[in-house]
């Protein structure tokens, strides 16, 4: 079983970002890391020249939670996945995004009885779609704006220059897409068919997606809806911070309770040093444990 991880690193802590990185090299899988603060960037590109199984994201190099940059990126990162399988002759058989402060909670053997047992299926919660919820019609129809600030998620004067904008915006133009849109967690588990679909279709991303508040949690499940043949299932494979994952909202610390008292989540999200050291001390190691 080969996996090619996605991760995203918001942080500027060389120390936390390679240890993360050295787990999963160690377990003998790919990681592609999109690395915000330039200097870490840097530091880690030449750190990791030599090590193949390394892949530090030049294309799109950063991105930021509720903006496009972040399931752009992500494709991306696929993408830079699918080509190293050409260059290398290999292949992935799940691609697995970590998001900032995501980290494996359980041993990579566990991970991988998992993946065996979805059998090429894709993994990914769906909350809600269009057809069925007319808030999320409105929501996609609607622009946002201002999401492209470092300081968006937690800024109520962006928010509120957002909610004031796009008012008055909306007087003028509405969004309008004839497909379904399908909103899950920003977390998945991916087949080979899904990852090559995501990839043929980045332009929908770009295009469709534009100026969109949180497209993360609308961009993978409604593209995956509309060009991947793959059938998914929907385990609850991740914990946060909120337990399961809330919408429109800033991801909080996760708790040492709350990963032992979900024996089914393969991953918890946020995990960081500076955060809750405590818990990044017990579970950075997890993966080769």
């Amino acid at each position: 079983m080969k996996i090619a991880y996605l991760m995203h690193y918001l942080g500027e802590d060389y120390e936390e970002v390679s240890e993360n990185i050295d787990q999963i090299l160690e377990g003998g899988d790919h990681v592609f890391v999109m690395l915000n603060d330039e200097k870490l960037r840097d530091d880690i590109f030449i750190a990791y020249a030599s090590v193949p199984e390394c892949h530090v994201s030049t294309v799109q190099s950063a991105a930021l939670h509720g903006d496009l940059s972040l399931p752009r990126g992500t494709i991306l990162q696929m993408k830079d996945a699918l080509e190293y399988e050409e260059d290398a002759d290999a292949d992935f058989d799940y691609f697995i995004n970590l998001t900032d402060g995501m980290l494996p909670v359980r041993s990579r053997q566990e991970i991988v009885q998992v993946l065996e047992q979805l059998d090429g299926r894709d993994n990914y919660i769906v909350t809600a779609d269009s057809e069925t919820s007319e808030d999320l019609k409105k929501r996609m129809e609607e622009y946002a704006f201002f999401t492209n600030s470092l300081n968006f998620q937690k800024s109520k004067m962006l928010q509120g220059m957002n909610s004031f904008t796009k008012n008055i915006v909306k007087n003028f133009k509405n969004r309008e897409t004839d497909d379904v849109v399908v909103q899950t967690w920003p977390f998945f588990v991916l087949g080979h068919d899904s990852a090559e679909a995501l990839v043929e279709n980045l332009a929908y991303c770009s295009n469709q997606f534009m100026m969109c508040l949180y497209p993360e949690e609308l961009c993978f499940g409604t593209m995956l809806r509309k060009f991947s043949p793959a059938q998914h299932q929907e385990r609850r494979l991740w914990i946060t911070g909120q337990g399961d994952y809330q919408e429109q909202a800033v991801i909080q610390p996760v708790t040492m309770d709350q990963i032992l008292e979900n024996p089914e989540a393969l991953f918890a999200v946020r995990v960081k040093a500076k955060e809750n050291l405590p818990v990044y001390q017990n579970v950075f190691d997890a993966y080769n444990s």
